[in-house]
């Protein structure tokens, strides 16, 4: 019977047409076949091994993905870090310019507190799962990026604040001291204000000002608007400069080797007024520096911010 084959006779009902296959021994094995493969392969797909292998290449799949998310997140958090870096630089000018336009400085705790800025709702405990290790914090990174907007919105603040004050009061800050009288890159300071042994009598005497080391011919510069009050050879103070900035405040510049204005002439903050000499009685070259107000001596340094608001 398997060699001579089946004849399949298909009858339809209510019909008397018939139909008839032949179904040869060739086509039988062919279907066992087709049975047993099918049978076979999912019995493989289905098997605890094929489910592990799969799951486990995917699970790799997606352990590299998160270790380069993680790369990814470190990277970001050192931006991060270096902006909040950034924003302390910007706090200290800040400072620094409320303090030269006589405005108050923002309290630390209100900095630690920052203002403004809608925080975004943190959903990161919902996402830590994904990542394959503890090092990384979502919620704490979440929490330094509400913390940077708040400060930059702080500044922002801040900023226009001074600027409103400083259109206010322009005048006024122009002719206030602001800079030191000589580059930074070449400024030593060598003697500050207050008490000091005298460097000829060796007598403790008080010293009015600040003195700057700096070679010959280094320019020096008046640290606010004004005019001219004494431009001459002084005494003990050789080459000698006085400015007059109004509202009480006077700048002196002893020792030049050089005077590059004349009495009645008006300056401007930054403007090279003369240069550093030896001149008068002076053991080396130096810039002796004072600020008075109302006639009287002020320790110069409460007038360095070291800006050129002209």
């Amino acid at each position: 019977m398997l060699k001579n084959g089946y004849k399949l006779i298909v009858i339809k009902d209510g019909h008397f047409d018939l139909k008839q296959f032949n179904i040869t021994p060739l086509h039988i094995l062919f279907f066992a076949s087709l049975i047993v493969i099918l049978t076979s392969s999912l019995f493989v797909v289905f098997s605890d091994e094929f489910v592990d292998w799969v799951g486990s290449r995917e699970i790799q799949k997606h352990r590299n993905n998160n270790e380069k998310l993680i790369d990814q997140i470190n990277e970001n958090q050192q931006r991060l870090e270096s902006l909040v870096n950034e924003l302390d630089k910007i706090k200290e000018e800040d400072n620094n310019l409320r303090k030269l336009v006589k405005l108050p400085i923002i309290h630390e705790d209100v900095r630690k507190v920052g203002v403004g800025g809608a925080s975004n709702k943190d959903q990161s405990e919902n996402l830590e799962y994904l990542l394959p290790n503890d090092l990384v914090d979502l919620k704490q990174i979440n929490k330094q990026i509400n913390f940077v907007n708040r400060l930059v919105n702080l500044e922002t603040l801040s900023f226009s604040e001074i600027s409103k004050k400083v259109e206010l009061d322009l005048d006024k800050i122009k002719a206030f001291p602001a800079i030191h009288p000589i580059p930074l890159e070449n400024k030593k300071l060598s003697s500050t204000f207050g008490h000091r042994r005298d460097p000829f009598s060796r007598e403790y005497k008080f010293h009015d000002g600040h003195d700057f080391s700096a070679r010959t011919g280094t320019p020096v510069y008046a640290t606010a608007a004004g005019r001219v009050k004494t431009s001459k050879y002084y005494g003990t103070f050789g080459n000698y400069i006085e400015v007059d900035h109004g509202n009480g405040y006077v700048s002196i510049y002893g020792h030049l080797s050089r005077r590059k204005v004349n009495r009645g002439e008006k300056v401007v903050r930054g403007q090279k007024i003369g240069t550093v000499g030896n001149t008068g009685r002076s053991t080396a070259p130096h810039l002796h520096y004072e600020v008075q107000y109302n006639k009287k001596s002020q320790d110069p340094s409460q007038f360095y911010f070291d800006t050129f608001v002209q």
